[in-house]
């Protein structure tokens, strides 16, 4: 055990970044199976204009949605390794700045493409 009473201790760290393994790949199974399901039933339902229409837009969000939950991984797996409240402390202000940038990146981009998509079906 080190000097520095606010160190997070090696095996603690160690344990948690183990959980998060198993965690990423439970996330990674339900993800499959819910995207399996979803070609499924898109694939099983009659072909209507609208939802051809609004098909692109359900896979960006998908993809927008799968971003974020990696992103959320990967912040868990750094700040398992944290030394420090301090090394803590900037890893999630790093991650709440990229998270805010990617929310308006990703809203903006849907907000353009349901634009394209009800622009589309108007013209048909």
């Amino acid at each position: 055990m080190s000097n520095n009473p606010f160190e997070v201790p090696q095996p603690m760290r160690e344990m948690a970044e183990q959980n998060m393994k198993q965690a990423h790949a439970a996330y990674e199974q339900l993800t499959n199976f819910v995207t399996k399901t979803m070609s499924g039933w898109m694939g099983a339902m009659p072909s209507n204009p609208m939802a051809v229409s609004f098909k692109d837009v359900q896979d960006r969000a998908m993809d927008f949605a799968k971003d974020n939950a990696e992103s959320a991984f990967s912040f868990a797996g750094k700040i398992c390794n944290a030394q420090n409240p301090q090394e803590l402390m900037q890893l999630q202000t790093q991650f709440a700045q990229d998270r805010m940038q990617a929310l308006a990146s990703h809203t903006q981009e849907l907000y353009s493409l349901m634009g394209e998509t009800f622009q589309k079906m108007q013209r048909s």
